[in-house]
């Protein structure tokens, strides 16, 4: 039995204009906006460490990562360090010498069941995960326009600019 569509949050309803008091629930939670970037905990792997720094700081600015939406994104970059981990796996593999190649997917597959092959199960599996966690964490351009993001503070002007500025008036 389908589940329906899930609920927007309260915020989301205003902000499109569609919230009405009589169907909302009294006691929704409003978690708190997150301010100081953490720390990629360390069982990441390189890619999932990256992926975090790389995205962290965004998501606070724009508002959009909460205090309790840590553990989701940490669950978002480590499948994203899974998925990389067994691409590299699979298309750049390490030699008796200790040097990477490339090889195609059917080099890879050569004979073999591409529906029991470990990495090629385990990167499929990963990226549907991050794919899941993109979508809850407004991380791709569909999820983003279904939030409405916090404006970018705005730039402070360089204080030589502001100096040259003034004398120009």
């Amino acid at each position: 039995m389908p589940a329906g569509r899930p609920r927007k949050p309260k915020i989301i309803k205003m902000q499109q204009k569609t919230y009405r008091a009589d169907r909302n629930p009294e006691s929704e939670p409003e978690p708190t906006v997150e301010t100081e970037e953490r720390r990629p905990p360390s069982h990441l792997n390189k890619w999932a460490k990256r992926f975090w720094r790389d995205v962290c700081r965004e998501m606070i600015d724009t508002g959009v990562l909460t205090v309790v939406d840590w553990s989701a994104f940490e669950m978002c970059c480590e499948a994203y360090g899974l998925y990389r981990e067994a691409h590299e796996a699979i298309f750049r593999p390490v030699d008796e010498f200790g040097k990477k190649g490339k090889r195609s997917l059917a080099e890879y597959l050569g004979g073999k069941n591409s529906q029991t092959t470990p990495e090629l199960t385990t990167m499929n599996k990963a990226m549907d995960a991050f794919l899941k966690y993109s979508n809850v964490l407004g991380l791709n351009p569909v999820a983003r326009n279904r939030i409405n993001l916090k404006d970018k503070p705005k730039e402070k002007k360089d204080p030589m600019e502001e100096m040259w500025d003034e004398a120009a008036e």
